[in-house]
C-alpha cells in the first residue's frame, strides 16, 4: 500500500494562533486525488453555516490553517485522514467539525467522513512551559547564594537529589540499575519530583508507547507503576499492563500529576501501592482481559536470586563446612566401639569432590528462564533507540548546554549555515536553502517534519517529540532529552 502526504494551503499565511486541531478519517468508494478531497470540503460545506463560519472565509481570515490530507489506495478504494488547525473557540470549532462530517461525496464517488477527535494543542505548550519553569526555578535556587547557617542543609539536599541519568535514550534515576525494584513514571519531570523525595530507582517511558528496553527490564525486576491520576495515566497503565510485567500499581490522587506532588505526598502514594490482582482502579480503565493476562505473566515471572556470600543454601552445599561441624561434635560415650575415621580428603586435589560442591557452571540449570531470553546486560545495547550520529554529537552538546533555546542549521559538509531561536524554527526552515540537517532544543512536531520533508532535509534532532502520525522514509528523526 502506497501512502502519500500532501499539505493543501489556500492561504500562504500560516496561522500562529492555532488552539485546536480537528482530526477526521474518510473512506471513498473509488479512486480520487488529494485536491478532490479539499475541494469537496470547501464546496459541500458552503452555504450550510453562517457567513462567519464559511470555511473559505475562515481560511482567508487566518482563523483556520492549512488543511493536511493523507491518503492511500487499495483495492480500487481510497481511505485516509484529514487534519485542520483552528483558532476558533470550542463551540465554533465543534460546529465546523460537524459540518465537515456532512460531506458525502468526493469527486465522482460516494464518501464517508467521520471526526476522530478534536485536540487542544495548547496542553502540550502548557506542559512544556511547566517543565521549563521547573528547570529554571531549580537552577535559580541552585545558583542563589546561601547563608553559612544553611550550608549543611543544602549539601544534604543536593546529595539526596543527585542528578537524572539515562537508561538508553530514556531519563532515569541514578540507582535504576542497582536496585532490585524499579518505579516506572511518565516523564522527566516525574523523575525530578521523585528525586526530591529521595526515590532514585525510577525510569520514564516518555509517553503512552512503552519502549522495548523497559519491557525487557520489567521481566527481571520487581516493578511499580507510579502514574498520574488523569486520563493520560490511564492510557499508560493500560499499555504497561498489555506488554510489561507489572507487580504493583500506585497512582497520584485523582486529577493530579506525579510532578505536582510534594515529597511527603510521593512517599505516601508509593506506600499505598497495591498488587495488580487487587487494584480497584484498574476496572475504571475497562481492561479486565488485559489485567488477567498481566496477572498470569506476573505469576510466571521468575526474578533471579542475588548471590549471597553467606546464604543458607551456599553453606549447605560446601562439604568443608560439614566436616568442620563433625569435628566440633561431642565424642562418643565410653565403652562404645571406636570407628576408624577416614582421613579427610584434600578438596583442592580431589576433582570429583570439587565437582560435587562447586556450583554448576551452566547457569541454565539454576535459571532455566535464561535459555529463553538474554540477560539484562547482554540485551541492553540491542534495545536502545537509534543513536544520534557521532559527527552530530558536538552540535547536540553545544545546543543542550546553553540556557537560551536555539537551533542550528547545517549543510551537507556539516558546516553551520545559521543559528535561529526555537520559536522561529518553523519559519526559518520554510525559508532555508541548502540546509540538510537541523539541530534544535525544542519539541519535534508533525508540522516541523512536514516542513523538513518539503525542503529535502534528511536529519532533524530535537529535545523531545510530540505525537507524530506520519514520518517520511527519507527523514531521520532523533531526540536527546
Amino acid at each position: 500500500m502506497k501512502e502519500n502526504n500532501v499539505n493543501i494551503n489556500h492561504d500562504d499565511k500560516e496561522s500562529t494562533t492555532t488552539k485546536y486541531m480537528i482530526y477526521a478519517d474518510f473512506n471513498i468508494d473509488g479512486l480520487v486525488e488529494k485536491p478532490d478531497v479539499v475541494g469537496a470540503l470547501f464546496g459541500q460545506t458552503e452555504g450550510l453555516l453562517s457567513e462567519e463560519l464559511e470555511l473559505r472565509e475562515l481560511q482567508k481570515g487566518g482563523k483556520v490553517g492549512r488543511i493536511q490530507v493523507y491518503l492511500s489506495v487499495r483495492g480500487g478504494k481510497t481511505k485516509g485522514s484529514i487534519s485542520i488547525p483552528s483558532s476558533l473557540d470550542k463551540v465554533e470549532t465543534s460546529i465546523l467539525a460537524a459540518a465537515i462530517e456532512t460531506v458525502d461525496r468526493i469527486g465522482p464517488c460516494n464518501a464517508k467522513i467521520s471526526i476522530r477527535r478534536i485536540e487542544d494543542i495548547r496542553k502540550e505548550k502548557m506542559k512544556k512551559i511547566r517543565e521549563r519553569a521547573s528547570e529554571l526555578l531549580q537552577k535559580w535556587n541552585t545558583e542563589a547564594s546561601q547563608e553559612s547557617s544553611h550550608l549543611t542543609d543544602e549539601v544534604l539536599k543536593a546529595a539526596r537529589i543527585g542528578g537524572i541519568t539515562h537508561f538508553g535514550q530514556l531519563p532515569a534515576g541514578p540507582e535504576l540499575n542497582d536496585s532490585d525494584t524499579i518505579i516506572i513514571v511518565e516523564g522527566r519531570a516525574d523523575i525530578a519530583a521523585c528525586l526530591r523525595a529521595g526515590v532514585r530507582n525510577t525510569v520514564a517511558v516518555q509517553g503512552a508507547s512503552v519502549p522495548k528496553s523497559v519491557i525487557n527490564l520489567t521481566k527481571r525486576k520487581t516493578v511499580i507503576a507510579f502514574l498520574d491520576g488523569d486520563r493520560g495515566g490511564d492510557l499508560i497503565l493500560k499499555e504497561l499492563l498489555m506488554y510489561a510485567d507489572i507487580d504493583y500499581i500506585a497512582r497520584a490522587p485523582k486529577g493530579k500529576e506525579v510532578e505536582e506532588l510534594k515529597p511527603d505526598e510521593i512517599i505516601d502514594q508509593l506506600s499505598k501501592k497495591v498488587p495488580i490482582e487487587i487494584a480497584s482502579f484498574v476496572s475504571e480503565i475497562h481492561a479486565s482481559e488485559i489485567v488477567q493476562k498481566a496477572i498470569k505473566r506476573k505469576a510466571a515471572k521468575k526474578i533471579p536470586i542475588a548471590k549471597a556470600p553467606y546464604s543458607k543454601e551456599r553453606v549447605e552445599r560446601q562439604p568443608i563446612k560439614k566436616e568442620a561441624e563433625k569435628a566440633r561434635a561431642p565424642p562418643p560415650p565410653r565403652g562404645s566401639p571406636r570407628k576408624t575415621q577416614p582421613a579427610p580428603k584434600d578438596y583442592r586435589t580431589d576433582s570429583r569432590q570439587t565437582t560435587r560442591r562447586a556450583p554448576p557452571r551452566d547457569s541454565r540449570r539454576r535459571y532455566p528462564q535464561r535459555d529463553r531470553r538474554p540477560s539484562y546486560r547482554d540485551s541492553r545495547p540491542r534495545t536502545f533507540k537509534p543513536k544520534i550520529p557521532e559527527e552530530l554529537m558536538p552540535i547536540v552538546k553545544e545546543i543542550d548546554n546553553k540556557e537560551k533555546q536555539e537551533g542550528i542549521f547545517l549543510n551537507e559538509k556539516l558546516k553551520k549555515v545559521k543559528r535561529v531561536p526555537v520559536e522561529a524554527i518553523y519559519d526559518e526552515i520554510k525559508k532555508s536553502k541548502g540546509v540538510t540537517k537541523v539541530v534544535f532544543d525544542g519539541v519535534i512536531t508533525q508540522r516541523l517534519i512536514d516542513a523538513c520533508n518539503e525542503k529535502k532535509i534528511d536529519v532533524i534532532i530535537g529535545a523531545r517529540m510530540a505525537d507524530v502520525e506520519k514520518r517520511p522514509a527519507n527523514l531521520k528523526v532523533f531526540t536527546f532529552a
